[in-house]
């Protein structure tokens, strides 16, 4: 006895967050890039006190494997939910069950539109998301990157006609018809042609999917048909452009040079 006593202060408490993700398919570039930069971001945010559970789930293009998926998070009592929605026209569905079970959800990439009273899409946020303050949306707005699109385009000396023939043939490679974004792209970037008084003409629209296989075999397909006449192919995104620019170059065209992309 006698001795210096040495006390130590108790360690703080670690507090785990538990996060379910859910992302529509994990087979797409875009998506893949961001669960992994998700995941990332989690662990920067991590402290000596606080730590993330992150649960990325794929819901493979399934709205009813991702509808289990939310409900499997909710049965967990996971704290937090983010979700990349198989179909924006359902997100409603998934909205309710996180709101019913007091759960924060975040939306990513993939805005759900307001609908009326006969199913048409009305340009406004799902109500769910605007009237619910534990429900938010993460995302860019298309309807400016298209236009962007379109206005690039139409600041060129020839306005986009690489031809010379007058006017704009283009072709229009979407994305996903269900997501808004490929629609805004779509028609903005057209719009912004028109407005600025560039007569177009579209010689085919296709689907890709937002892949880079796709975007290729699309492009490949209207260059063997059309030629000469494309003066500009779109793509909503730069996936689905990189197989466009391999089609491109494949065909002996040179983007810049003899058409745009």
């Amino acid at each position: 006895s006698g001795g210096d006593t040495q006390t130590t202060e108790p360690a703080g408490e670690v507090k785990t967050y538990n996060i379910g993700v859910s992302i529509y398919q994990f087979n797409d570039n875009f998506m893949t890039l961001y669960r992994n930069e998700l995941e990332s971001y989690f662990k920067e945010l991590e402290t000596d006190t606080v730590k993330y559970n992150v649960n990325i789930q794929d819901g493979k293009n399934d709205m009813a494997e991702q509808t289990n998926q939310i409900q499997n998070f909710i049965t967990q009592g996971v704290d937090l939910i983010i979700c990349n929605p198989v179909q924006t026209s359902s997100a409603d569905t998934l909205i309710d069950l996180a709101v019913d079970a007091d759960i924060p959800m975040v939306l990513i990439n993939r805005e759900p539109l307001g609908v009326d009273a006969d199913g048409n899409t009305v340009d406004e946020s799902y109500p769910g998301i605007v009237d619910n303050p534990t429900v938010c949306y993460v995302g860019a707005d298309a309807r400016q990157s298209g236009t962007y699109q379109g206005e690039i385009v139409a600041a060129l000396n020839s306005n986009g006609d690489m031809s010379g023939d007058g006017k704009v043939s283009y072709v229009m490679i979407i994305g996903d018809p269900e997501n808004p974004d490929a629609q805004y792209r779509t028609e903005f970037s057209i719009k912004a042609l028109t407005d600025a008084g560039v007569e177009v003409e579209e010689l085919t629209a296709q689907i890709g999917n937002w892949d880079t296989n796709q975007g290729q075999q699309i492009a490949q397909n209207a260059l063997n048909q059309f030629g000469d006449q494309i003066d500009v192919i779109f793509c909503n995104n730069d996936g689905m452009a990189l197989g466009a620019a391999a089609a491109i170059e494949q065909a002996g065209r040179k983007v810049g040079e003899n058409i745009l992309l």
